[in-house]
């Protein structure tokens, strides 16, 4: 039996390793699934849901390894206790069958009832989420290398770590506030409880000097007692991990449960092919939650194969108007037409695979070239994501061709230097990078392009170099292009001026000008500075 005890030992704890990280893994992939199911990103902005995916993803901030899996484990834990109770009590009660009852009814209920306690802490944990992401973002800005430079740059440090303190002290404090409650009431529940214990054993002795038990039934009973008390003493390892893990497991459901109603949004109409005549903008109204109204009875028309420049001032709505139209938000009023086809009832990834979008904040993947480039054709055509002659057509047409030639691994080139034989690209070659993925989707079968200030980190010439091509590279596209540079829109074939949610000016370059109104006023004064 020893022999077998310490072979069990190892083995179980390999299965429990094997089980918590095979259920953790499942779970998580889980929350990043439903995360994203949605098909708007309103969701993700909500700091209640933000909390409950913190949560789902085993993010608990606790002093202890908890999560999921490792409740998966606690559970058996737990199990196997009370079967040991179980069997203490079947000895206890070869002695006598009352205390046997007794004890195993008082302890069960105090095990329940400590349980109930622990979960009070529960509460305090999920109240304090947004002060643990807090304190999460407060440490990583002292932590990555986008936030370092001005770390150093302005002598933040001091300032984050005293920050950072203040935010963890006050989340800990609460934390602990709860778990003194409850610790409190356990130890005077477990205190309450010897009595209970005194008096099992006072009963079992006398029966021993009676001559009613013998010495070696004494012994064992005597043993089982001690045994019954493990599910009390035990108790707090399994109760963390059941407590913690078990809401992560919550949350996770309630995140699944809150994206439901989301992922039934839109139907089921095909968008291969489309637009073929127009996309158009109707009365539509939006504010972004708890804001203010951005678009407000926007009506724009955007003929197919054409190629439409979107100005205004910042706030004016325009990088908004690109996320309607990639279904990432709902009008709150209006509707999005497709040839005449409501946008929502079309299928989202059918549609989507019609975009090639360039947002102004494009994301920079730490992964290789290839992946940058081929990542926008993965939804509908995961075969083509390394198709060497796509990735390098794209590349050439965005100008990024010489910036993959200079790496030191080519398109398989990490694009990060904190990976082995990876390197970092400047502003205006991230830019060139970005661009190639539109057209790399535009290769996969996009047919609506939208560039969201493409131009931002280029210098002059580049610029010049990019737009002299800018009809070479949108031909046969629908194209919307939104930039703060007259420069670059007058090549489009039609221009609208957004104010306040609304398009005050609409037409060619030639027209706007000659009518001398806002896009004149705007065009003369950066053509103005730039002839000083």
């Amino acid at each position: 039996m020893l022999l077998a005890q310490q072979a069990v030992g190892p083995v179980r704890a390999a299965v429990a390793y094997t089980v918590t990280r095979g259920v953790d893994g499942v779970l998580r992939a889980r929350a990043m699934e439903a995360a994203n199911r949605s098909p708007g990103i309103a969701m993700l902005e909500d700091p209640a849901m933000l909390d409950r995916l913190a949560l789902a993803g085993g993010h608990i901030d606790n002093f202890w390894d908890a999560s999921p899996g490792g409740a998966a484990v606690a559970l058996v834990s737990v199990g196997g206790r009370y079967l040991q109770v179980a069997g203490a009590t079947v000895l206890v009660a070869r002695v006598s069958v009352p205390i046997a009852v007794v004890l195993a009814t008082v302890l069960v209920m105090a095990y329940r009832q400590c349980r109930r306690w622990d979960r009070v802490r529960i509460g305090a944990v999920r109240a304090s989420q947004a002060g643990g992401r807090a304190s999460r973002y407060t440490s990583g800005l002292a932590n990555t290398p986008p936030s370092a430079k001005e770390v150093r740059l302005f002598g933040l440090l001091e300032w984050l770590v005293a920050r950072f303190r203040g935010q963890w002290d006050a989340l800990v404090s609460a934390r602990l506030a709860a778990g003194r409650w409850a610790i409190s009431r356990m130890v005077a529940l477990i205190l309450g409880l010897t009595p209970v214990a005194v008096a099992a054993f006072v009963v079992l002795a006398r029966r021993g000097l009676d001559g009613a038990t013998g010495a070696r039934g004494l012994t064992v009973a005597l043993q089982a007692v001690v045994a019954m008390f493990v599910l009390l003493d035990q108790r707090s390892d399994d109760g963390y991990q059941l407590d913690f893990g078990l809401e992560s497991l919550a949350a996770l459901r309630e995140v699944e449960a809150g994206v439901g109603d989301a992922t039934s949004a839109g139907g089921g109409s095909d968008a291969a092919g489309l637009p073929v005549t127009a996309i158009r903008f109707e009365e539509v109204d939006f504010a972004y939650p708890g804001g203010r109204e951005i678009l407000k009875g926007l009506d724009l028309t955007i003929a197919a194969g054409s190629s439409l420049a979107i100005v205004g001032g910042n706030g004016a709505g325009k990088t908004t108007l690109v996320k309607l139209l990639a279904g990432l938000y709902e009008p709150d009023a209006g509707a999005i037409t497709v040839d005449g086809i409501p946008l929502r009832t079309f299928d989202v990834a059918s549609w989507r695979r019609r975009l090639a979008v360039i947002f102004q904040d494009f994301v920079r993947y730490e992964l290789s070239a290839a992946d940058n480039v081929g990542l926008a054709g993965v939804g509908g055509h995961p075969e083509r994501e390394h198709r060497a002659d796509a990735l390098d057509t794209a590349a050439a047409r965005a100008g990024a061709f010489d910036v993959v030639a200079r790496l030191p691994l080519g398109w398989q080139t990490p694009l990060g230097r904190q990976y082995a034989g990876g390197a970092d690209l400047s502003g205006g070659e991230w830019q060139r990078i970005a661009l190639a993925r539109a057209l790399f989707a535009v290769e996969s079968g996009a047919g609506v392009l939208v560039l969201d200030e493409p131009t931002a980190n280029l210098d002059v010439r580049a610029e010049a170099e990019l737009f002299d091509r800018f009809l070479e590279l949108t031909t046969g596209l629908t194209t919307i292009l939104i930039s703060h540079r007259f420069s670059t829109v007058r090549r489009a074939d039609r221009i609208c001026v957004l104010e306040h949610g609304r398009v005050v000016e609409d037409g060619s370059h030639e027209e706007l000008v000659a009518a001398d109104g806002r896009y004149c006023q705007l065009f003369q004064l950066q053509a103005t500075r730039f002839r000083d």
